[in-house]
């Protein structure tokens, strides 16, 4: 999507040539920071979820506390969910879940009374790895001046990575945290986060 400024690889914006901010997060010069929560929904991290793993329910206390860290100093908070038709082609390669309004995909309860009436809470739903691929992330990112991202969420070495991948080719920061993002595979999950550090830059924190 080309945004009318300087471009940079594939015809997206640079965000590090671009002029000084006047929108809504512009603080004093300082980059605009959001934190970005991917998939932490009921199907993925509530014991009863169709596609839970053991463990995962350990990144939510840790994802909270940057939830509220975030919500302190009124940034940007960025949730995206798996959203898909109860026919969607993904149901071929992984069992049936988060459908569109079922309580599957739905954030898991913490997460969703934490963000109740958060007014920087932009929700994004997606039906692809990529929370990229057919949403409004790339608005949300543009509308609000977004200047670096913090990840968290699952899973490390599918939506988290393919997510991550696609900011990087932004040239836009992203800090992984490290404490808030989990897999069912550790051998993968490590990959992923060798990856995103040595691969795409990103930092892990």
């Amino acid at each position: 999507m080309k945004t009318g400024g300087p471009e940079g690889p594939c015809g997206f914006e640079s965000h590090r040539l671009r002029q000084p901010r006047t929108g809504l997060f512009f603080l004093g010069g300082e980059n605009v920071r959001a934190l970005l929560v991917i998939d932490l929904q009921r199907d993925f991290v509530d014991k009863d979820g169709a596609l839970y793993f053991e463990g995962a329910e350990k990144v939510i206390d840790p994802v909270l506390k940057w939830v509220e860290e975030f919500k302190k100093e009124n940034l940007p908070i960025i949730t995206t969910q798996d959203w898909h038709d109860p026919e969607d082609r993904e149901f071929s390669l992984w069992p049936k879940h988060c459908v569109a309004n079922t309580d599957g995909a739905r954030l898991t309860e913490k997460l969703e009374k934490a963000l109740e009436d958060y007014p920087n809470h932009f929700s994004v739903k997606k039906n692809r790895y990529s929370a990229f691929y057919n949403t409004n992330l790339e608005k949300v990112i543009r509308d609000n001046e977004i200047d670096e991202v913090y990840v968290c969420g699952v899973v490390t070495h599918i939506c988290v990575l393919f997510t991550v991948e696609e900011l990087r080719n932004r040239d836009i920061p992203v800090k992984i945290i490290t404490e808030g993002v989990a897999s069912y595979d550790e051998g993968l999950h490590r990959f992923a986060l060798r990856e995103m550090k040595e691969i795409l830059g990103a930092e892990l924190i």
